[in-house]
């Protein structure tokens, strides 16, 4: 449990660190942002790589695991968000009251839950990309080995970056279509944020096109 622990108590004084010594306000808010989702996300993807790894040697998963993820973890970093609060509540309370203080913790368990997604998109295949390499080069395995784990880390990049270069506010329930319209390049109700993100997002499809789907349909072609 000592790896477990170690992930936690360092994922709680980095979120200390973001709300007590840098600037709430700055970027938009990122700091407190990072705190609530990035940091419990990016924790509890990296304990549940760790409880897979060690699954081989126990059957159930330990209580204390629960007990840091579920308890330390949310706590610590609520206790930060105190802080960040008693720093400059005009920023967290504003005109909407102390009521809205009630969707932190909220927001933090989120983080936590988000955890699953941020593994298998970017911590699982990064591990199974390292163990791929290692087999190649030890001559145990082709370089085929390698397609998954790259598919999954391009599919996570292309969601935090697709997200990250398109605001859709403005769309409402139709912000896939905005998305996919702004992929192409045609008018629609969003505003392209970071311009080189959409190329970025634009190239890792055309590399998963071009690797899967072209020889997919040259090998249709030929049989026919």
């Amino acid at each position: 449990m000592r790896p477990v622990a170690a992930v936690v108590l360092v994922a709680v004084a980095l979120a200390w660190l973001l709300l007590t010594v840098l600037d709430l306000r700055e970027n938009d808010g990122i700091a407190p942002l990072v705190a609530m989702f990035g940091i419990p996300a990016l924790a509890s993807a990296i304990v549940i790589q760790l409880v897979i790894t060690r699954s081989t040697e126990r059957r159930h998963l330990p209580r204390p695991v629960l007990w840091w993820m579920l308890a330390v973890l949310p706590a610590g970093i609520l206790a930060a968000f105190v802080v960040a609060i008693k720093r400059d509540p005009e920023y967290f309370i504003g005109d909407d009251g102390p009521w809205m203080l009630i969707w932190v913790p909220i927001f933090i368990v989120v983080g936590v839950l988000l955890g699953a997604l941020v593994w298998f998109f970017f911590v699982f295949p990064l591990v199974n990309l390292v163990t791929a390499i290692g087999r190649i080069a030890r001559g145990e395995a082709s370089a085929g080995i390698v397609m998954m784990p790259l598919v999954l880390l391009a599919v996570g990049v292309l969601c935090v970056i697709g997200g990250l270069s398109v605001d859709t506010d403005g769309s409402g329930r139709a912000s896939w279509g905005a998305i996919i319209a702004s992929f192409f390049g045609i008018p629609g109700a969003y505003e392209v944020i970071w311009e080189p993100g959409l190329w970025i997002v634009r190239a890792i499809v055309a590399a998963i096109v071009l690797v899967f789907a072209v020889p997919a349909v040259a090998e249709r072609i030929r049989s026919r």
